[in-house]
């Protein structure tokens, strides 16, 4: 018989619909936090939905503005802007004013008090809340950007240009119409007078003002979507907001494969998630034995020929050969782990960015996205390996 918690209810003697066991306990718990976040609710005791106390240290003299996180369609990152005296949900449609005239957004972060000097940039207003017909436009917009996406590899083939359309995107007036588009790598870029030649075409096709923006194999895509290796949609495409810098040393942290394409997702570039659980590999690594050490277990001392570090699993070879795990706890590792965990730096704050224009895709230099010498360390091996073929050819000569 399944019981529930550690009271020993058991379900067949409780409330209709009462989860069968722990886990559907918390699945359902988790489900009612997230409709209450989304939904502004207060949570628990923190405090972080009071005006003067939302964000920063509590001062009476520092100046507040009562904000909303708004997200466009083309951008991952959550900006700021002033509401007012509006009245915002989460989910709800808004017209804000960027550097590229007016868009709209989704408001993913209900109004709040924010304090003025936690704010970067500038900070402009929320013009007005969508209503039902200026949303429906706006879908229909969206349908119709299939038929400029074929239109724009139309006429590039046309004028010979080595150009692969990507997305397109109106504005929510569809006054304005974005195209993104890749090139391959030998197509370092295309004459500018044949993408003033596209964008006079198009704009006289479509009857709206064009910009063309050639964007990376990262942003190629975040903007296409796809599965990644873990057979979920890709983060960039589904909630990361920034790229994060990755390393090839990330992977030899995590005792990963060192060959590129292995650790390479979709868009031919180290994948975002080695950066997720670095830091507590780094930890785990600094307090563990490390293979081929010698240790002392409850059986007598053995040799270390296996580590699952976040299980917090070692695995050993005795004198007979024989192999055994042991948890940190049976190892005396455990109340070290912890320690190292504690005296770990905090992660700093997350400092909220009120900006004006939304970071189009073409913003992010695909060259800087990832330090210079993650390249250097993707080719390394193989270097090596042509170096050592060349002095075997030498002596052999």
């Amino acid at each position: 018989m399944a019981e529930f918690s550690d009271s020993g209810m058991s379900a067949q003697g409780g409330w209709p619909g009462m989860p069968a066991n722990r886990e559907e306990a918390r699945a359902l718990a988790r489900e009612r936090f997230k409709a209450r976040l989304q939904a502004g609710e207060p949570v628990g005791q923190c405090g972080c939905h009071d005006e003067m106390t939302a964000l920063g240290p509590s001062s009476d003299h520092e100046p507040a503005e009562r904000v909303a996180g708004v997200r466009f369609r083309d951008s991952g990152q959550t900006y700021y802007f002033r509401a007012a005296g509006l009245d915002l949900a989460v989910g709800d449609w808004v017209v804000v004013d960027t550097g590229r005239g007016r868009e709209a957004g989704r408001v993913v972060i209900a109004p709040q008090a924010v304090r003025l000097s936690l704010l970067q940039g500038d900070l402009h207003p929320i013009q007005r809340k969508m209503d039902d017909r200026d949303v429906q436009r706006m879908e229909e917009f969206r349908r119709g950007s299939s038929r400029a996406i074929r239109a724009f590899g139309a006429r590039a083939r046309a004028r010979g240009a080595a150009i692969k359309p990507i997305s397109a995107e109106y504005s929510f007036d569809g006054s304005m119409l974005v195209l993104n588009y890749s090139m391959p790598e030998r197509e370092r870029h295309v004459d500018g007078g044949t993408l003033r030649a596209l964008a006079r075409d198009l704009a006289a096709e479509f009857e709206a003002r064009v910009e063309l923006r050639q964007v990376g194999p990262r942003d190629e895509a975040r903007l296409l979507g796809g599965v990644g290796r873990c057979g979920r949609t890709l983060c960039c495409a589904s909630w990361l907001p920034v790229y994060p810098e990755i390393s090839m040393n990330m992977a030899k942290t995590q005792d990963l494969p060192l060959n590129p394409t292995k650790v390479s997702g979709v868009c031919g570039r180290l994948l975002c998630c080695l950066s997720y659980e670095n830091e507590q590999y780094k930890q785990m690594k600094a307090i563990v034995p490390r293979l081929g050490q010698m240790v002392d277990t409850p059986a007598g001392p053995a040799q270390v020929i296996g580590l699952q570090l976040l299980k917090e699993l070692v695995t050993v070879r005795n004198a007979d050969g024989v192999d055994a795990v042991y948890s940190s706890a049976e190892l005396g590792l455990r109340s070290s782990i912890a320690e190292a965990a504690e005296l770990a730096p905090a992660p700093a704050p997350t400092v909220p960015i009120a900006a004006s224009e939304p970071a189009p895709p073409a913003a992010i230099d695909e060259d800087e996205a990832e330090p210079p010498h993650d390249e250097a360390a993707q080719d390394e091996p193989a270097a090596q390996g042509r170096r050592r073929r060349r002095r075997r050819g030498s002596r052999r000569g």
